[in-house]
């Protein structure tokens, strides 16, 4: 196991190379996937905690006609009204109506369990960027998963790193540490002394707490910063050269689980009486910096942490004031909607070769439109978050302007654009972005299943279950010289009682998008037929995607999801169903207040489902 872990070392650097094995593995004993908690001497390792693999995006077909309900579900939220919050320091004992409408006792809120999170890909490569200080290029990592609650956030409770994920981040963090040492100021500050002599532990000593507090976000305890000072002193004089055994400490740091890893446990609340448990001040400064700024926490925060000063509403309700208005602040609402969007794998979604449109650039516009759409709403004009579904207001790369049919003078192909959409045109809002589209689509084609069953599970927090076993999910081949339309087409699965059920909460939601092709090119016609974009949604008719996403904006269900899915990314877990009266004082909150997103983070973070976690069970 160790050969191959650290084989990408570099081959220059042989007692560099045995020194971080010995130290990385030491408390592991070579096995991925598991390692103690921090504490005293175990305070190291390249594996991480957690089971099973990790996994790649749901959502989007990858080419073909296939035209069913796969995957899982974002789940529904449902509940009564109305539990109070507990006033600062102490839980709240409100209730809500049972889930179930069923009138029996109401739920009392209890938090859910504590975990440990690894680092989703964005947030590892922004936490080196701000640690170091430097822009990061990290080349492939372990992927993230969708798996869990329809965010990578989530899902990494639940993921370990395996042994080819280990090599990842080494080649990622030993590029990035190399990069930050050639600048001697960047090395300098970063090490913050100039040590003497490969014996100058007191050097070796003061850069271990002062850089390992800030990349574990947490105190080192004095045994771990022997342990990485001893590293540094044997790598020095091994090496014959101080600035590489100081690297090869900062490696050392970086590696640890400690890095990669979120530990939320949480510790017997100072109030007692409840029996729940408290985040400590460190773990609420990394889960306010991790929601907020997708980044490790800053100095603020980790002093404040060190002082425990993160226990009361009002304390944390100033820092996420003071995180919201800095420029790191949008990335609270940009990384959520590249989560639940799914937009990390337009990088990687083929289509045919007959769209000779869809180049990198594209793609890059794509991915980067959605999320600056939603900053823009919230950051910028502070309006109702249901906008997203409405909005005229976009962002747009050279290509993207040009597939909407916009002017592209002066449009950059690596920056993006402010523009109004036409006020008659047939986009408006998420739904008709080439980005959505786009992975709701296949190869070939549109997917109004795909397409439908997203507005479905994701903006409306609707379940639809998954076909049945061994359901055909192909296209029956239309008789010779007859062509069918997809509206014809996916009106064969409504005639089969094993389809319609699903298929009919779908199909008609996705039709009203069929002007779009699989890059979401606009289209007027369909086998050379008129397409017919009508459609219906809970008795209401509607026409097109314009009159789709006003419906849409005008669905309760859709704000509620939006709470639902936003406390699902900023707590990092799927809601307990203890977790309802929370939820629904949330829910009743955002929508007397003009559904504001930033209103809604502060809700959040001041909960008592953000700040109060379940006890270990015995």
């Amino acid at each position: 196991m160790q050969r191959r872990v650290f084989r990408r070392f570099p081959p220059s650097y042989p007692s560099v190379h045995a020194a971080l094995a010995a130290l990385v593995l030491g408390t592991t004993a070579g096995c991925v996937g598991s390692f103690g908690p921090t504490g005293a001497g175990n305070g190291s390792g390249g594996a991480g905690p957690g089971s099973g693999g990790a996994g790649s995006g749901s959502g989007g077909g990858s080419g073909g006609r296939t035209e069913s309900s796969s995957g899982g579900s974002n789940g529904s939220g449902s509940g009564g009204s109305g539990g109070a919050t507990g006033a600062s320091g102490a839980p709240g004992s409100g209730g809500a109506a049972p889930p179930d409408g069923s009138g029996g006792a109401p739920v009392v809120f209890a938090p859910s369990a504590g975990a440990y999170r690894r680092l989703t890909a964005s947030a590892f490569r922004n936490s080196l960027r701000d640690l170091l200080q430097v822009p990061i290029t990290t080349g492939n990592l372990e992927p993230d998963s969708w798996s869990i609650g329809g965010f990578p956030s989530v899902s990494a409770a639940t993921v370990a790193i395996s042994a080819n994920g280990v090599e990842q981040y080494q080649a990622a963090i030993d590029a990035a540490t190399t990069t930050a040492f050639a600048d001697s100021a960047r090395r300098s500050k970063l090490l913050g002394c100039a040590p003497k002599s490969a014996t100058d532990m007191a050097c070796f000593q003061s850069f271990v707490t002062k850089f390992g507090r800030l990349a574990w976000r947490q105190p080192l305890t004095s045994g771990q910063v022997t342990r990485y000072a001893t590293l540094i002193a044997n790598a020095a004089a091994s090496l014959g050269d101080l600035n590489e055994a100081m690297r090869a400490g900062m490696m050392g740091l970086l590696l640890s689980p400690n890095f990669l890893y979120r530990l939320e446990r949480g510790a017997p609340s100072a109030g007692g009486g409840s029996g729940f448990w408290q985040y400590t001040s460190s773990e609420v400064a990394t889960r306010l910096s991790y929601f907020l700024t997708n980044s490790t926490p800053d100095s603020t925060l980790l002093d404040l942490a060190d002082q425990n000063g993160l226990q009361t509403k009002e304390a944390i309700l100033a820092q996420a004031d003071r995180l919201l208005a800095s420029s790191a602040g949008r990335e609270s609402i940009g990384n959520f909607a590249t989560e639940l969007y799914q937009l990390q794998i337009i990088a990687s979604r083929a289509k045919d070769s007959k769209f000779t449109e869809y180049t990198t650039a594209l793609q890059t516009g794509m991915m980067q439109e959605i999320p600056a759409m939603f900053q823009s709403i919230v950051f910028d004009r502070n309006a109702s978050a249901l906008e997203y579904l409405t909005t005229k207001s976009t962002f747009v790369t050279k290509e993207l302007a040009a597939l909407y049919g916009l002017p592209t003078t002066g449009v950059s192909s690596t920056a993006l654009t402010a523009v109004t959409l036409p006020a008659n045109g047939p986009r408006g809002g998420l739904l008709t972005t080439a980005g959505f589209l786009s992975l709701f689509a296949t190869q070939l084609d549109g997917s109004p299943t795909q397409r439908g069953k997203f507005i479905r599970q994701t903006i409306l927090c609707q379940t639809i279950q998954m076909p049945p076993p061994n359901v055909n999910t192909m296209f029956a081949d239309p008789p010779p010289g007859v062509v069918y339309t997809k509206r014809q087409q996916l009106d064969m699965h409504l005639s089969n009682p094993g389809c319609a059920a699903c298929h009919k909460l779908m199909d008609p939601l996705g039709l009203t998008l069929e002007n779009f092709d699989a890059i979401g090119k606009y289209r007027s016609t369909d086998q050379g037929q008129t397409i017919d974009v009508s459609g219906d949604l809970g008795g209401t008719k509607f026409s097109g995607p314009i009159e789709l996403g006003q419906v849409l904006a005008s669905q309760p269900e859709a704000a509620d999801c939006l709470v639902q899915n936003l406390y699902r990314y900023g707590t990092g877990h799927v809601e307990a169903g203890t977790e309802q009266p929370v939820l629904d004082a949330l829910k009743q909150t955002f929508r007397g207040g003009g559904y504001h997103m930033r209103d809604l983070m502060r809700d959040i973070v001041s909960s008592d489902g953000f700040r109060f976690v379940a006890a270990p069970a015995p």
